[in-house]
């Protein structure tokens, strides 16, 4: 399991990518047992013509996780995750280059970059978490168009792996992957805001909402990176939070200019956001699919903020203690390697590694087939 500390000074915080998945916040897959790697790969029907002869990795591969996630408060902020006991499904998706020599155990290279990540809504309350609220607010990260098509070129991952055997049914260990967007730093050293400074905390509403980095509240703007290319430090996610009234009212979430009357939680977050590692373990079905468990941890780092709550503007501050905690239950997650490219009967997709973003677009728009 890996805990995402939220902006702690001293370690990053992880989160990772795209438009987040507007479903239930309690999912009822978390309390079902773990299926064996075989299991998930018995979704959709693959084509692959040589699943006798030893296995052949080489080529390029769509990659299709669920992430099961448990979520936390952070102590003194505004929003509190309510009920405490939630858990809820994300999804990643990324574009994989494996080279390798058919019929070795030795995976010598395995490249990954991110097309998305879609992290869950979850459930919270104004105040503290009491039974049966009908203050409930339901609140996600939302991330813009800039930052998704960003994500294929922003980041990338080179690990290797080995194979308990060189025939079908052999498990595939990769070691771990780490991936960085608005900084190229890792974990320890990626900047953050200092919620103890004076003029950064609690009550400092002013700080963190311009589109310069507040260099007296952030532990070093010079490793942040505009990787979404957006103007503003880091990259900037949306967040928006909507009460059931909001919901009937249709009320819009005016992310862009958080001033407006809108959702009751809206605003722009800017962050650097971390998946580090990532390490996947699966049976290599044949040479056309790897599909098992993984492990990973996503975090994120605030940097700056300006964000509403019920029309009033928050602290850069108030607004990191408010976000959720995030942990991966790494028993439920679950992740299929597919080929895209064409060889050995696999779907052929047209994938380019030289393209990445296109080739990204392709996996998102085919990820029903993936799961």
């Amino acid at each position: 399991m890996n805990v995402a500390a939220i902006d702690c000074p001293k370690r990053s915080l992880i989160l990772l990518l795209t438009a987040l998945a507007c479903s239930d916040a309690t999912s009822d897959d978390a309390s079902k047992p773990s299926s064996p790697p075989e299991a998930d790969a018995a979704g959709v029907s693959l084509p692959c013509t040589d699943t006798a002869d030893p296995l052949d990795l080489d080529g390029l591969f769509a990659l299709s996780a669920r992430l099961n996630f448990s979520f936390a408060s952070q102590p003194g902020g505004a929003v509190t995750v309510c009920p405490t006991d939630q858990t809820s499904d994300g999804h990643f998706l990324g574009f994989v280059r494996v080279q390798h020599v058919a019929g070795q155990t030795e995976v010598p290279s395995v490249s990954a970059v991110i097309c998305s990540i879609d992290l869950p809504v979850i459930s919270a309350i104004v105040g503290e978490c009491v039974p049966q609220a009908s203050n409930v607010v339901y609140a996600g990260l939302e991330f813009p168009k800039p930052l998704i098509e960003s994500l294929p070129v922003a980041s990338s991952a080179l690990t290797t792996a080995q194979l308990s055997s060189p025939n079908p049914g052999a498990t595939l260990s990769a070691g771990s992957m780490n991936f960085s967007i608005g900084t190229n730093e890792r974990i320890a050293s990626a900047p953050g805001w200092l919620m103890t400074h004076s003029g950064c905390g609690m009550n400092d509403v002013a700080p963190g909402r311009s589109m310069e980095c507040e260099q007296t509240c952030v532990t070093d703007c010079s490793k942040l990176v505009d990787d979404d290319h957006d103007g503003w430090p880091g990259v900037s996610v949306f967040v928006c939070g909507y009460t059931d009234d909001d919901k009937k009212r249709s009320v819009p979430c005016h992310a862009e200019e958080p001033n407006q009357a809108g959702a009751t939680i809206q605003g722009r977050a800017l962050m650097n956001l971390l998946v580090e590692p990532l390490t996947l373990k699966g049976s290599a079905l044949s040479s056309c699919e790897v599909a098992g468990s993984l492990d990973a941890a996503v975090a994120y780092n605030v940097i700056g903020a300006d964000l509403y709550l019920a029309n009033t503007p928050i602290s850069v501050t108030s607004a990191i203690k408010s976000l959720p905690q995030y942990s991966v239950n790494t028993p439920q997650s679950r992740f299929r390697l597919v080929r895209i490219d064409g060889k050995h009967g696999a779907w052929n997709w047209k994938p380019s590694w030289d393209d990445p973003v296109s080739s990204c677009r392709q996996i998102i728009a085919n990820q029903n087939d993936l799961r």
